[in-house]
């Protein structure tokens, strides 16, 4: 199976690009792009709790499950480099999604959901930032869902990347169970640059004992979708283009952070 899921374009349309418990076991992820006559699609969420991410826009967001009835309204968001707005929709929900006259790309991962938690809307205002690592590797992480939120397994967020910078440095993974550092979890990345002809590239390996080693390399281009089921997984910017990736985590755990870095590679944390 290939990592890398190709780009589907900027035509309207509903594109499902992971299947829960067939390409992966923990995560489900679909794009949905509401433009000109599309301009309304709905989903039913059944035992999954779903993410939603917003691009583009504006749009809103009818819901109806456990708690009744509930609505938003999502702002549009003229650049990738600052933080935008997601929904959390709960198990067993019915979602509209519309567009409100411009072009609007959503989103939508799932994970195994429960039955008592609520929807919520997070808005750029009260995402988690934080600044990490230096020089060419240094980045801007939004955590939109996190471990402290009311949820059953999804944690989300964004990347911002600097032109020419590398990311997930020094490589780490999260594919075994090793408390309290390591836990198995795996991760959805999906990528957009700013300018869009922009690119990088993405290694994704396992160490040389592993029992089923492999090492891989993929060029990535703006609507490309990666998928992480283990292994460590570090990626670089070419210069010029600042790239925005969101990304998903599901697993047997949910604690962000709780991964193991590269032994060969974590010098550069102290160098």
């Amino acid at each position: 199976m290939s990592l890398l899921i190709k780009s589907s374009g900027e035509a309207p349309g509903v594109y499902p690009a992971v299947e829960r418990g067939r390409q992966l076991q923990f995560l489900s992820f679909t794009v949905v792009q509401l433009d000109g006559a599309f301009n309304e699609h709905r989903i039913e969420s059944g035992e999954e709790e779903l993410a939603l991410n917003f691009y583009g826009g504006p749009a809103s967001v009818d819901l109806e499950g456990a708690n009744g009835r509930w609505r938003v309204e999502i702002a549009g968001r003229p650049s990738l480099k600052e933080p935008g707005s997601m929904v959390y929709v709960p198990a067993r929900s019915r979602v509209t999604l519309r567009s409100q006259g411009q072009f609007a790309r959503i989103l939508v991962t799932g994970a195994a959901g429960k039955d008592d938690a609520k929807p919520r809307l997070i808005l750029a205002d009260g995402v988690s930032k934080n600044v990490v690592g230096r020089d060419n590797w240094q980045r801007t992480v939004y955590t939109y869902i996190g471990p402290d939120m009311d949820a059953a397994h999804l944690i989300c967020g964004e990347t911002v990347n600097q032109p020419g910078g590398w990311a997930s440095c020094p490589p780490h993974k999260h594919d075994r169970l090793a408390p309290p550092s390591e836990a198995p979890m795996e991760e959805i990345y999906y990528f957009q640059f700013e300018p869009k002809q922009g690119f990088g590239f993405m290694r994704v390996y396992t160490d040389r004992d592993d029992p089923e080693p492999f090492d891989y390399a993929y060029p990535i281009e703006d609507g490309d979708t990666m998928l992480v089921p283990r292994g460590y997984h570090p990626w670089v910017t070419a210069p010029g283009y600042t790239l925005n990736y969101a990304w998903m985590l599901s697993g047997e755990g949910r604690a962000y952070g709780a991964w193991t870095e590269d032994p060969a590679h974590v010098w550069v944390k102290a160098s």
